[in-house]
């Protein structure tokens, strides 16, 4: 791995990035309640968290995924979830990390599918661009 990236992912910034995605998996796994509204009515019955997988829970288990796996930047992929399907997007460096990122996400509990379309490949040009802007 070149000096530059890992100069990058160890940043001050970064390090902030994994602490804050550490704290909110945490506290997304922590036994709270989440109401939800049931289809034959208006009646509202509290569950614990682990029985009812939200899209929040969901997206923040994505994203500590993505963080900490060694193959991906979880720093340049974006994770939402709308209705259990999560759509990530951002940038790669290549057609193997759009897999594996897909196949991270799919093993989560509660993911219906995954939406990489958004994800894009990074070119050379882009990469020279970005080594020069952040040596400046």
């Amino acid at each position: 791995m070149n000096e530059e990236i890992i100069r990058k992912r160890l940043s001050p910034r970064n390090t902030w990035l994994i602490s804050a995605s550490v704290l909110a998996a945490s506290m997304a796994l922590s036994p709270v309640y989440a109401d939800y509204d049931k289809d034959d009515g208006d009646k509202s019955e509290s569950r614990a968290a682990g029985e009812v997988v939200t899209d929040t829970w969901i997206t923040t288990r994505a994203k500590s995924v993505l963080l900490a796996d060694r193959e991906v930047s979880g720093f340049d992929i974006s994770v939402e979830t709308r209705d259990q399907v999560v759509y990530l997007s951002g940038e790669v460096e290549n057609q193997s990390q759009v897999s594996h990122a897909v196949e991270l996400v799919e093993e989560i509990d509660g993911v219906e599918s995954v939406d990489a379309t958004s994800l894009r490949i990074a070119t050379a040009v882009d990469q020279v661009r970005d080594a020069v802007s952040s040596s400046e």
